[in-house]
């Protein structure tokens, strides 16, 4: 087991247009952060990672868990603090931890970051993100489906410390492919959505990266796509939508796809609690390959909306 001492690393950053929305544009600007904090940390360059081969290896995230401050309540201008931590998660495998404080507060000016503080003591007025990625490369030229692991000569995280055993990413992500869920735990409460399917095509024009991938991010944004349908088939009106506050975002990646892949999305959800008038929801989105069944990521969103 490893047994590092957990470092930091600090950046300032003034939020640009490019950086927020009620979209995928905050998370993917929180990939970008993980890609060079792992690149610092781990002894290789994300961006140009080759694997034994010589054959380009990417830095795929396979879980993706956001908690504390929604991410839409970031705007143009915000002044805001992240600090990162990575950790070490097996030979081909790599977690990190984000914490991203508005400008001047106290959690801005904490120098330490602990797995602890995500899992139990999270400060109310930042947002976390704790990332589990794994080194893969295609198995075939120009298809983006049955990707094998493949690290890079030199990727290291031996001198990294370990998230704890009861926290581990994998448990999440074994979670995800056996019971298609990533609650916390069972929830119970009043459906909410309960049986919808609505279909996704991958969109080529704003789905892939800059190397034929299916961005991690846009999974985010077809997810809110599904929940956006489900919502409006319940007769929910979209300015409710809008004013939602997410508290917890996560998505399991258990595959890619080929851009001409239509998903098929299934959205389910709990009415947890009522607080103040106000609804509290728990949603599940499972994104399947219409054509063979086959899952490709799990969803679960924390939310409040309603009007008080």
């Amino acid at each position: 087991m490893s047994t590092g001492t957990t470092t930091t690393t600090t950046r300032e950053f003034v939020l640009s247009p490019a950086m927020c929305g009620a979209n995928s544009l905050f998370v993917g600007r929180l990939g970008d952060w993980t890609w060079n904090a792992v690149s610092d940390a781990c002894g290789v360059d994300a961006l140009t990672a080759r694997n034994a081969d010589g054959e380009p290896t990417y830095l795929a995230f396979q879980l993706f868990d956001v908690r504390g401050a929604d991410p839409a309540g970031f705007t143009f201008g915000d002044r805001i603090d992240v600090r990162t931590a990575v950790f070490a998660c097996g030979a081909e495998s790599v977690a990190t931890l984000h914490r991203v404080a508005p400008a001047g507060s106290a959690g801005a000016a904490d120098p330490t970051l602990e797995p602890a503080e995500f899992f139990e003591d999270r400060r109310p007025d930042c947002l976390y993100a704790l990332n589990f990625n794994r080194w893969v490369s295609r198995s075939a030229p120009g298809s983006n489906r049955g990707l094998v692991r493949a690290s890079p000569p030199g990727f290291t995280t031996a001198h990294l410390p370990e998230l704890p055993r009861e926290h581990s990413p994998r448990l999440a992500c074994a979670q995800a492919r056996q019971h298609l869920t990533l609650r916390d735990a069972p929830t119970a409460g009043e459906p909410g959505f309960a049986g919808f399917t609505t279909d996704y095509r991958i969109d080529p024009t704003r789905d892939l990266n800059g190397v034929g991938l299916v961005y991690f991010a846009a999974y985010f944004s077809i997810v809110d796509g599904a929940l956006l349908a489900a919502w409006r088939s319940a007769g929910r009106p979209d300015a409710a939508f809008l004013a939602r506050r997410t508290r917890t975002r996560r998505l399991c990646y258990l595959s890619n796809v080929d851009a001409d892949t239509v998903l098929s999305a299934e959205v389910s959800s709990s009415l947890t609690g009522s607080p103040g008038g106000l609804t509290d929801e728990v949603v599940d989105v499972v994104l399947r390959d219409r054509e063979n069944g086959a899952v490709v990521a799990v969803a679960c969103q924390e939310l409040t909306w309603g009007a008080a």
